[in-house]
């Protein structure tokens, strides 16, 4: 018979080989609803389970984990599962830990009941974004809460950065990288190229080719390389068609968009329409796709490419689109009618704010951000710069240094 504790002793005793990273992180599970952890794999979803599996056991909780990809436990019962945990906690409230559920065959049907009996408290996770509370299953809906989980933030890495020119200089130089290693664990705490692609390899494999059942894995290759290697350029399904033709990759724009959803619900890219308050023009005009991790964009890189300006101003400005959906904006992109653009339409509880991203602030940007404010009335606008300085430019508009924007001096959470 299965022992879930010594499982459940064995995953957390390995937890003393991990060398830990300090999150911003909290996982609640003091709610009665299913606690549900999101996000892409390899970011530390496990680890922060079985933190606090470990804490729960230290202090005498019922508590069992169980990993839903280990092929004990793939095809389990929901009520072969409860029978289990039974036999070895008979009496009280059990908090079970379900990891990569997404893997557990009807997940949903199996949660509710599991949730309904009333004996579990129920934390769960998984790498894909059904478990997003706007994509969850029905049957599900009320019933969890979602912590979305993405790499460490540069944030994260240096929380005191702001003040005097000793801490800014430790700003710059975990800057520097950040652009090239990005933020999954492994690769940031190794500094290793062969551990990013162990983990895009992993995502490519497991979590898209697998789940989604993909044959031709050449053609889908073609196009997976197309769409990292073009991050946070305007682009339609039809040109994406038109210029993997012209290299001899034969694909309708039905699967290029269909390709797109799959790496979208794996968590490795976030598509971002224009801001229009046309939604026909909004769904024709050309989307931009931004990574999950700039470790994945560095990997598209060569020599040259790697040290040009132009690509460190779109590395800039992916790393800013993560800074603000972590603090829980929606983004669009905003086109002017002179066909300019403006980086960023950011969306929160009413509020709107226009974000462009540089190197250096110039007249150029200073006129396009106000003209975007004057078409879309929208009276708050921020001009991130790498190598600038944080000052009022009148009008509702304003420059803030890289760092000052981060460690929350531009852009508030709000």
């Amino acid at each position: 018979m299965l022992n879930l504790r010594a499982v459940t002793e064995e995953y957390v005793g390995g937890l003393q080989f991990v060398n830990e990273i300090p999150r911003e992180i909290k996982l609640n599970i003091s709610s009665p609803d299913i606690t549900v952890v999101a996000g892409p794999r390899r970011v530390g979803k496990t680890f922060l389970m079985l933190r606090e599996v470990r804490a729960l056991m230290g202090s005498g909780e019922r508590v069992a984990y169980l990993s839903l990809d280990d092929p004990l436990f793939r095809g389990i019962d929901a009520r072969r599962l409860a029978e289990l945990v039974r036999s070895e906690y008979p009496e009280g409230r059990v908090y079970l830990f379900l990891d990569e559920v997404q893997d557990w065959k009807d997940w949903d049907f199996k949660l509710r009941w599991l949730h309904d009996v009333k004996d579990f408290k129920l934390v769960v996770s998984g790498s894909s974004s059904s478990l997003l509370s706007s994509e969850i299953p029905s049957r599900l809906r009320g019933r969890q809460f979602t912590k979305v989980v993405l790499p460490i933030s540069i944030r994260e890495l240096v929380p005191s950065a702001g003040g005097d020119f000793r801490e800014r200089g430790v700003f710059n130089n975990i800057l520097r990288e950040y652009l090239v290693w990005g933020g999954f664990p492994e690769p940031w705490i190794y500094r290793s190229r062969e551990k990013l692609i162990d983990v895009v390899e992993t995502v490519f494999y497991r979590d898209l080719v697998e789940r989604n059942r993909i044959r031709d894995t050449e053609q889908f290759r073609a196009v997976f390389d197309f769409l990292l290697s073009n991050y946070s350029n305007q682009m339609t399904w039809n040109s994406v068609r038109n210029m993997l033709k012209g290299i001899g990759v034969d694909v309708d724009v039905k699967t290029v968009m269909n390709y797109v959803d799959y790496m979208r619900k794996a968590f490795l890219v976030f598509p971002v329409r224009r801001y229009d308050y046309s939604e026909r023009r909004r769904a024709v005009s050309p989307k931009k796709l931004y990574l999950v991790d700039l470790g994945i964009a560095s990997l598209y890189e060569n020599h040259s490419s790697a040290r040009s300006q132009g690509n460190l101003g779109r590395k800039l400005e992916n790393l800013i689109f993560l800074e603000l959906i972590r603090r829980s904006w929606e983004v669009d992109y905003y086109l002017l009618k002179d066909g300019r653009e403006v980086d960023f339409v950011a969306r929160k509880e009413g509020k709107k704010l226009l974000v462009e991203v540089t190197l250096n602030t110039d007249t150029e940007h200073v006129d396009k951000v106000r003209r975007a404010m004057l078409e879309t009335g929208i009276r708050e606008a921020h001009i991130v710069s790498l190598e600038g300085e944080t000052k009022i430019l009148g009008d509702g508009m304003k420059e803030v240094q890289l760092l000052d924007w981060i460690s929350g001096s531009g852009l508030q959470d709000r």
